[in-house]
């Protein structure tokens, strides 16, 4: 043990000390501020955009400019019920009488035509004239025009990366045209309306056990879809350290091969001592900049909640999925099984190495290798009932990934028990192929350019491959 210990002081001490951790562990706090600003600013500063209809009344113009009224409504009540669901307190300005939104506060706004031809218009949709509106005078972004034979509404633009107003002309046209049919019908012009009004909702509800049922009710809450968020991103969490890991492992030993540090260490401590050591410093390097990021949220977390009435509130539900043991207990033994199998595929491949070089030749097959569970954790995440999640678990490259992901569903404790001891058995197997590829190649020189010979020394046979 004393071995171990002072091969992770040494390890861990050389790798906290290099500019690049320190560089690493800023990097990410700061993208995130620099992020999350970024994001802020685009959304306040996208361009507000003008748009005419060209039509003999005013019928599509008024239907557009309802399509947008109607989506304006169906957002307000989409955050008010995120807001009833967090227990978020209800800002007076955000009372269902306050008034309507302000035209000017879109991102389109109607503006009368200037011209009624195409030809007419074009040098307003190509920026070289500009038209009139309540922010000023802008160029036509675009412009709708009734076809000759009134069957289509053209919608004529300059950027045809934008699409947004195009498909609120779509959903407005097909809106209309259904009232007119109705129209046709002898049905007035509010029949949809009163349709609408008597829709049956459909609320979730979750069913529980009677006491349950009678303590918590049966309203699905922020409560409920919480554990899901929690082992999503414990998974991911997982992902991210394993991930992280490649540089430090990979560099790390190759540089020691090459310097031939190996042949010294070994003349000190044994090599199982030798790799447990390491891959608990590179364990521990991981650890610092996860917690540093953590306490970096945690702290920005508890500003918020103080600044921000409510938030609190939001957060509780996570914080109790967090410390609800069916989910954290197998969640850390996944964790720490899923590290040690990753870690020592890496550390193995990494003492195969002699250069920059062939490391990055292996660094195609380890990336495809850790993307197939990050389309593993998308998949569960989206259902983790699916048939493919459940054969998918029991693939031990997959296990501690999909095992975190299917806490919430609470399976069968035999199966949970089951692909525990057959991801500590997986661990052991790469855990023991893995020491004897370290020491055929970091201890006796066999490289990936020498394959035969590194089986070989694998298997304890003598010589070289020739």
């Amino acid at each position: 043990m004393r071995n171990i210990l002072l091969i992770f002081r040494r390890d861990y001490l050389g790798y906290v000390k290099a500019w690049g951790f320190w560089l690493s562990l800023a990097a990410v706090p700061l993208f995130m501020i620099i992020g999350a600003a970024l994001a802020t600013f685009a959304a306040q500063s996208s361009p507000v955009r003008y748009f005419a209809v060209v039509e003999p009344g005013s019928a599509y113009a008024e239907a557009i400019e309802a399509e947008f009224q109607r989506r304006e409504q169906a957002d307000a009540e989409r955050a008010s019920e995120l807001v009833e669901q967090l227990d978020l307190p209800v800002p007076e300005e955000s009372a269902p009488d306050m008034d309507p939104v302000d035209p000017a506060s879109r991102k389109f706004i109607q503006v009368p035509a200037p011209a009624t031809t195409i030809d007419g218009l074009r040098p307003y949709l190509l920026g070289e004239r500009t038209v009139s509106g309540p922010l000023g005078d802008k160029p036509l972004f675009a412009a709708f025009i009734l076809s000759e034979g009134g069957g289509e509404l053209e919608y004529w633009s300059d950027d045809v990366n934008v699409s947004q107003l195009r498909y609120v002309a779509r959903s407005a046209m097909l809106r209309l045209a259904r009232q007119e049919a109705l129209a046709e019908a002898g049905l007035g012009e509010d029949f949809l309306k009163t349709v609408d009004a008597g829709a049956f909702e459909v609320p979730a509800r979750r069913i529980r056990t009677i006491e349950e049922q009678d303590t918590t009710g049966a309203e699905v809450t922020m409560a409920d879809r919480a554990p899901m968020f929690v082992a999503g991103g414990l998974a991911y969490f997982l992902w991210l350290m394993v991930f992280s890991i490649i540089q430090y492992l990979l560099m790390g030993t190759i540089e020691e091969r090459s310097n031939k540090i190996f042949d010294t260490l070994l003349t000190s401590v044994k090599l199982p001592e030798l790799l447990a050591g390491k891959l608990l410093a590179v364990f521990a390097v991981t650890s610092t900049m996860m917690l540093s990021w953590g306490l970096f949220a945690f702290a920005g977390g508890t500003i918020v909640s103080t600044q921000i009435p409510g938030v609190g509130n939001a957060i509780a539900p996570f914080m109790a999925a967090l410390a609800n043991p069916a989910i954290i207990v197998p969640g850390l033994i996944s964790f720490l099984l899923g590290y040690i199998m990753y870690g020592m595929i890496f550390m193995a491949l990494g003492s195969l190495c002699d250069t920059i070089q062939e490391a990055q030749t292996l660094l195609s097959p380890m990336m495809i290798l850790l993307m197939l569970p990050m389309f593993a954790i998308f998949i569960t995440f989206q259902d983790p009932g699916s048939p493919l999640v459940d054969i998918a678990s029991w693939i031990p490259f997959f296990t501690p990934f999909l095992l975190i992901l299917r806490m919430p569903q609470d399976p069968p404790l035999w199966e949970v028990l089951a692909q525990m001891g057959l991801m500590a058995a997986f661990a052991l197997l790469i855990l023991w192929l893995s020491t004897k590829v370290y020491r055929a190649g970091a201890v006796h020189g066999a490289g990936i350019g020498d394959m035969g010979g590194m089986l070989k020394r694998m298997i304890g046979l003598k010589g070289k491959a020739v």
